[in-house]
C-alpha cells in the first residue's frame, strides 16, 4: 500500500471559519502551487485543524462546509487526518500548557473530538483507508490520568467512533499523542497503558500519534516503539515527521542567544539533557532553563521546538534531530500514514527559515518528506 503524507494544518490559524478558509485560499494554495512548480502532482494530503469554536460553527452550517470543500478542491488538497489536540486558538499570543485544556477528564474534550471526526468524515476522500484524529496525551502532568472520568470519556469516544465508522463505512482511529511533560511522554508507555485498560472490542479505535520530535526529546528510540506496538497490537494513527532542536555538546553564547529568541513565541519548549553534574535532567520550559546559573554547562540538549525537517544544521551549533532513519523503520514495519508537522514556522526566528519564508520552507520540507517516503511523482 502506498504511503500517505499530509501537511498538518495547525501551522495556520483556525480560530474561526474565516481563518480556516483564508488559509486554504491563501497559504495552502501557495504551498501546493510551489509543489507543482517543483514537478509534483496533486492532490496533496492536508491535515485538517479547527479550534473548537470553528468546528462547532462549521458543523452547524451546510454552506460553510460546502465552502471548505470547494476551497480544498481549489487548493488541490485532500484530508484523511485531522489534528484535534489544540482546543482553543493555537495561534494566540500565549498558548503554553493551555494547549492541553480541556483535557480528557472533561466531557468537552470528547465532544470536540467527535465534532472534528464528523467534519473529517464529510471532507475525506471516498476510499477504504483509515481516518485519524490526533489528540492530547490525556493531559498535562499526571492529574488527568488519575481523574475517574478520563477513562470513561475515552471509552465513550471510542464507542462513538465505532458507530460513526459504521455510518460512513470508514475506519476511525483516535490517535493519542505523547508529549514531553504530558500524562504520556513515551509512545511505548501509552501503548502499554492502552493495551491494559481498553477492552479488546474498542482498542482498534484508540491508537497513537507518534511525533518524531517528541520521541527525540524524551530519548525514545524507534526500535523500542515499534517493538512495543508489535507486542501490544496498538495501532498507529499517524507518524508526525518533525525535528527537535539539539546541541550535542555544551551550548555556546551564540546558541544560548538563539534559544533565548525562542522564549518570545507562544509555545512550551521543554528541555532535556545532562546537567552540569552529568545527570539526565529536564526543565518544563525554555525560560526556566535559561535562568539556571549552570545552563551553559548542560550537555546533550534536546529542546521541544519543531524546526524545519528540510535542514539539519543551524547557527550556533544548533542541529535538527534526525528523522529519516525512523521513517524508514516505520515503512519497513508497515506504517503508511505520515504527517509533516512544523507548527512553529510562523513564529520561528529568521535564522531557522534560511530566507525561504513560511511557504517556501513548507515546500522544501514537503519535498524532503516526499523523497524519504519515495512518493516523488516527477
Amino acid at each position: 500500500m502506498q504511503p500517505r503524507l499530509a501537511l498538518c494544518g495547525n501551522v495556520f490559524p483556525a480560530d474561526g471559519p474565516d481563518a480556516v478558509l483564508a488559509a486554504l485560499r491563501g497559504s495552502v494554495r501557495a504551498w501546493t502551487d510551489g509543489l507543482k512548480a517543483a514537478g509534483q502532482v496533486g492532490p496533496f494530503g492536508f491535515g485538517l485543524h479547527f479550534s473548537a469554536s470553528a468546528a462547532a460553527e462549521i458543523a452547524a452550517s451546510k454552506q460553510l462546509l460546502a465552502e471548505i470543500k470547494q476551497a480544498m478542491a481549489e487548493a488541490d488538497v485532500i484530508a484523511w487526518t485531522a489534528n484535534a489536540f489544540p482546543f482553543g486558538d493555537f495561534h494566540a499570543s500565549l498558548v503554553k500548557e493551555s494547549a492541553f485544556l480541556p483535557d480528557w477528564s472533561s466531557p468537552q474534550r470528547s465532544e470536540f473530538t467527535m465534532q472534528v471526526a464528523h467534519l473529517l468524515a464529510e471532507l475525506a476522500p471516498d476510499d477504504d483507508r483509515p481516518l485519524s484524529i490526533s489528540t492530547c496525551p490525556i493531559g498535562y502532568g499526571p492529574s488527568a490520568l488519575e481523574h475517574p472520568d478520563t477513562l470513561k470519556h475515552l471509552l465513550f469516544t471510542a464507542a462513538c467512533l465505532q458507530h460513526l465508522g459504521k455510518q460512513y463505512r470508514r475506519d476511525f482511529i483516535l490517535a493519542i499523542e505523547p508529549e514531553p511533560d504530558g500524562n504520556f511522554e513515551r509512545v511505548s508507555d501509552l501503548a502499554t497503558w492502552l493495551y491494559h485498560h481498553i477492552p479488546a472490542d474498542l482498542l482498534p479505535q484508540l491508537g497513537v500519534c507518534w511525533d518524531l520530535c517528541h520521541g527525540a526529546v524524551v530519548g525514545e528510540s524507534a526500535a523500542e516503539i515499534l517493538q512495543t506496538l508489535h507486542n501490544t497490537g496498538v495501532r498507529v494513527g499517524k507518524v508526525q515527521i518533525s525535528s527537535a532542536l539539539a546541541i550535542p555538546g555544551h551550548p555556546t553564547a551564540e546558541s544560548l542567544a538563539l534559544l533565548q529568541s525562542l522564549t518570545a513565541d507562544p509555545y512550551l519548549h521543554q528541555v532535556r539533557g545532562n546537567d552540569s553534574a552529568g545527570v539526565a535532567s529536564s526543565m518544563p520550559d525554555m525560560p526556566a532553563f535559561l535562568e539556571l546559573p549552570d545552563a551553559s554547562q548542560w550537555s546533550n540538549l534536546r529542546v521541544h521546538c519543531h524546526v524545519p525537517v528540510s535542514r539539519s544544521e543551524y547557527p550556533g551549533g544548533l542541529q535538527g534531530t534526525p528523522w529519516k532513519e525512523a521513517v524508514g523503520q516505520c515503512l519497513n514495519a508497515g506504517i503508511r500514514d505520515f504527517e509533516l508537522e512544523t507548527y512553529t514556522l510562523p513564529v520561528l526566528p529568521a535564522e531557522f527559515l534560511a530566507e525561504r519564508g513560511q511557504v517556501g520552507t513548507m515546500v522544501d520540507e514537503s519535498l524532503s518528506c516526499i523523497r524519504a517516503l519515495k512518493l516523488d511523482t516527477r
